[in-house]
């Protein structure tokens, strides 16, 4: 480097380098005067400046028409991140609560009074017989449940690839019903009370996959799940009647 050479020399060579890069960037980013590259071009500018503010820590806002908070929203979703909320894009994974090997939470079809712990096992079709595999998820499943005084709902249900298309709705019940049935005995022989056990079959109406076009999503539907509730036994067992009502106190016989 020659050392003759004024410092302005190196601050104006960095000012043009600086210069040179402004009209690179302008260049590549130049209009199109093609729609479909023009529109193609707008993508991904989003896509770039998107993914930079959110290197930055950016919250998108759920309730904004920006195509940045849009792209970003919708990436959260595909990657699964929106289940803890749309304002910090949620958690990459939900925390553990079911039993190991099977889907990490059970599922709700209607909203009521279910706690989250539990776990589902799925069946081969028309068969209510348990595998050795399914067993020891149910094994996982009757640990957290033994000793504890809560009810807890088995709910057996038929996909539609279970019976053929001649198969009454009895038969659908029937077979729903048979599948949460081996799987109370199951969970009786593994310690869990009698009687905190409520069976249910629910047939075809509760899929959990409603267009199940592959084999995977098929196999979800033919399943029992089993779950706590918020109520203990005790609270639906008869009770004493304290207050009955006295006769009047008379000669005469009650009418």
């Amino acid at each position: 480097m020659c050392e003759e050479c004024p410092e302005w020399i190196f601050t104006l060579a960095d000012l043009i380098m600086c210069m040179m890069g402004l009209f690179v960037i302008l260049w590549v980013l130049k209009p199109d005067g093609n729609p479909a590259n023009a529109a193609a071009q707008a993508q991904t500018e989003t896509e770039t400046v998107a993914e930079i503010k959110q290197a930055f820590g950016y919250k998108p806002d759920p309730n904004s028409n920006d195509p940045i908070d849009i792209y970003l929203l919708e990436k959260a979703m595909k990657e699964g991140r929106l289940r803890n909320g749309p304002d910090n894009a949620g958690a990459s994974r939900l925390q553990q609560r079911g039993a190991d090997g099977i889907d990490n939470e059970t599922t709700n079809i209607r909203p009521s009074r279910w706690a989250t712990t539990g776990g589902r096992v799925n069946f081969e079709i028309n068969s209510y017989e348990l595998s050795s595999s399914m067993q020891r998820d149910l094994d996982q499943i009757a640990a957290q449940f033994r000793g504890h005084r809560n009810i807890i709902m088995v709910k057996g249900h038929t996909g539609l690839d279970d019976l053929p298309e001649t198969a009454t709705p009895k038969d659908k019940l029937d077979l729903s019903l048979r599948r949460a049935q081996v799987v109370a005995d199951y969970l009786v022989t593994k310690g869990v009370a009698p009687e905190i056990l409520r069976v249910q079959g629910c047939s075809t109406f509760e899929p959990l996959v409603e267009r199940a076009y592959t084999p995977e999503a098929r196999a979800g539907n033919r399943r029992a799940e089993v779950y706590a509730t918020a109520t203990l036994a005790e609270d639906l067992q008869d009770q004493p009647h304290t207050n009955q009502q006295q006769l009047p106190n008379s000669g005469n016989p009650a009418p």
